[in-house]
């Protein structure tokens, strides 16, 4: 799990889209609360004057003796109403009484006839909070003032004055009755802090999950071919034939797969044309070394003869060599895991045998998918060596996860620095007698890197104090990139063959 979120290509995608979606959604809200706020605000306003237009229809129809009792019940959770003799006066002192009034419990409004006082009752109200509220509401609103309104109640248009109590959600409403008197109307409803209720957080989980989703078949969709590719790639560089890779997923991918395929197929007849190229020729020249030893048969001279017919051994032991080379090139093992340690300790035993000076150290087992047979060979050639040029060699077999390094060192006179890379190539040998039986035909080392390499490692010399460090390093090969490989093999080509 902890590898998914921190390498996945759907766990990347996710949190790259859930910032943008959580931005996005923001602002969509801020944007869409502000403007149903404003609606809102304006239906509420709108009721509130048909609702002011209802109760002067209702007072003009009551007769006058329960008209303040019809008044006193008009009020709502956001509205209150109330009678007076005088006109709305100074816009301040009228806003701060209808703050007072609207934070009364509703059956204690009624009109001012109610109070012979003239006072309104103002028992239960909190008076701290009350003040702060009027004194910042008419802090907020600049040049409050009152501006000439029309109720209309049918055909009849009764003149009023309206207000603000605020910059937002308050307002005031006067009108002048038949009798001389004034009903007043205020009106405040609080916004509801609506952004993040449960709705909209239901929403942005939902949206969160279905792109989570969406996002990690998208990149199940990209991912997977990518890790066929991928996992191809790496086994091809080891020398594996994967076979044909599936060409699917979105068309960069696709692409991608179908040149990978080519690659392969053009690699695949290079490497056949040229083997069977070298092959050809290796053949080739036994005709004419066969005819060579014939004729020089004939030679009187003695010493000449023995010459040439050293030379002519000496062409057909490389002949031999080049074609045994070109046909194991031209094998193509599978590769499978073994104990790599043990194929060392096998090598080691079997030279030991011959009376060669041999030590291996054992490190216990080491398992490593490989070509079994191709590796032995080449870790056969570098103690062989070790052995003709440095009389012994001690053997050792480690692994880490760089990968699994095949130590040999010997005590010989080791190689100059400036040959290291040259002794790599075919047929170079720093014994300058030219004998095979005591410096070999060139080929062991040249062999050995490409089998190394073949694998996606290398062979490295190294010189020490005394003698030569040769170190056959093999990369990791993880588990589960080989079930890849052979996963995608097996499906790829029962589709070709389909």
């Amino acid at each position: 799990m902890n590898w998914f979120w921190a390498k996945s290509l759907a766990a990347q995608i996710i949190w790259f889209m859930l910032p943008v979606l959580l931005i996005a959604q923001s602002v969509g809200f801020v944007a869409t609360a502000d403007e149903r706020a404003k609606e809102l605000r304006e239906i509420a306003l709108d009721e509130f004057v048909v609702r002011t237009t209802t109760a002067v229809l209702a007072i003009e129809t009551t007769p006058s003796t329960y008209q303040d009792g019809l008044v006193g019940v008009m009020g709502t959770n956001y509205s209150r109403f109330w009678l007076s003799l005088e006109g709305p006066g100074d816009v301040n002192a009228w806003r701060r009484d209808a703050w007072r009034r609207l934070h009364q419990p509703l059956l204690r409004n009624g009109s001012e006839d109610t109070n012979p006082g003239g006072e309104a009752d103002t028992e239960g109200a909190d008076w701290g909070v009350l003040n702060n509220r009027a004194l910042k509401s008419i802090n907020r609103v600049e040049n409050a003032r009152w501006e000439p309104f029309e109720l209309k109640t049918g055909e009849q248009v009764t003149q009023a004055q309206i207000a603000y109590l605020d910059d937002n959600c308050g307002a005031g409403l006067v009108a002048q009755m038949p009798d001389g008197r004034w009903l007043n109307a205020a009106f405040f409803k609080p916004p509801k802090a609506f952004l993040w209720k449960s709705p909209t957080i239901v929403t942005l989980v939902i949206t969160t999950i279905v792109l989570s989703g969406l996002a990690i078949v998208v990149a199940r969709r990209i991912a997977l071919p990518m890790r066929r590719l991928t996992s191809a790639a790496e086994s091809l560089g080891r020398g594996e034939r994967n076979g044909h890779i599936p060409e699917e997923g979105p068309d960069d991918i696709r692409r991608t797969a179908v040149a990978f395929n080519q690659m392969q197929e053009r690699l695949s007849r290079f490497l056949a044309d040229r083997t069977a190229m070298l092959a050809a020729i290796g053949h080739d020249l036994r005709t004419p070394i066969t005819t060579m030893r014939l004729r020089s048969e004939f030679v009187a001279d003695a010493e000449t003869k023995s010459r040439l017919l050293e030379t002519i051994e000496e062409m057909q032991t490389i002949t031999e060599a080049t074609l045994e080379l070109t046909q194991e090139q031209s094998i193509d093992e599978p590769t499978r895991p073994v104990d790599i340690a043990a194929l060392v300790e096998s090598i080691c035993e079997d030279l030991a045998d011959l009376g060669r000076d041999v030590h291996y150290i054992d490190n216990g087992i080491i398992s490593y998918r490989c070509k079994p047979d191709s590796l032995r060979r080449a870790i056969r050639n570098l103690i062989e060596n070790a052995l003709r040029y440095g009389k012994q060699a001690r053997v050792s077999v480690s692994s880490s996860e760089a990968g699994v390094n095949i130590q040999i060192d010997d005590s010989g006179p080791g190689i100059p620095d400036s040959e290291i890379e040259r002794v790599f190539l075919p047929f170079v040998r720093l014994e300058e007698s030219r004998n095979a039986n005591t410096g070999g035909i060139g080929l062991g080392l040249a062999i050995a890197r490409n089998i190394a390499r073949a694998h996606g490692g290398d062979v490295l010399l190294k010189n020490l104090s005394e003698g030569l460090r040769v170190i056959l390093h093999l990369p990791p090969i993880p588990d589960e990139l080989t079930q890849r490989v052979a996963t995608a093999t097996a499906w790829g080509n029962s589709r070709k063959s389909a």
